[in-house]
């Protein structure tokens, strides 16, 4: 079985690569970095990190999803609500797209690509 990155199932780069979330300040901006896969056992951990971003005074918030090998429904959903909240609140929020082509996948499947150029 092949994953649509063409890494093997089987690799060691496939294998429990649970989301590792962490949050920065760069100048007047917040950074969450989100690498590995978000599902439903760590959408929640996304979801946290980016409220309390929302929380902070600064001018900008990116979500820098550039490392993010996958993600479900449960993650997408995080991020669309994260928009929502983002446009009534302030539009503060941005994105750092993700290079691994089943996430590209997912959001053009959805037509959702747009929202995290």
């Amino acid at each position: 079985m092949r994953h649509d990155d063409g890494l093997s199932a089987n690799s060691p780069d496939m294998r429990g690569r649970p989301a590792d979330i962490e949050s920065r300040r760069e100048a007047d901006s917040v950074i969450v970095a989100v690498a590995g896969e978000i599902d439903l056992s760590t959408a929640d951990q996304l979801d946290a990190a980016i409220r309390q971003a929302e929380e902070t005074e600064t001018n900008r918030i990116v979500v820098d999803l550039s490392a993010m090998s996958f993600v479900d429904s449960t993650g997408l959903g995080v991020l669309l609500e994260a928009i929502k909240r983002d446009r009534r609140d302030g539009n503060r929020l941005s994105f750092a797209p993700s290079k691994h082509e089943g996430v590209v996948r997912l959001f053009a499947l959805t037509c959702t690509t747009e929202l995290f150029e």
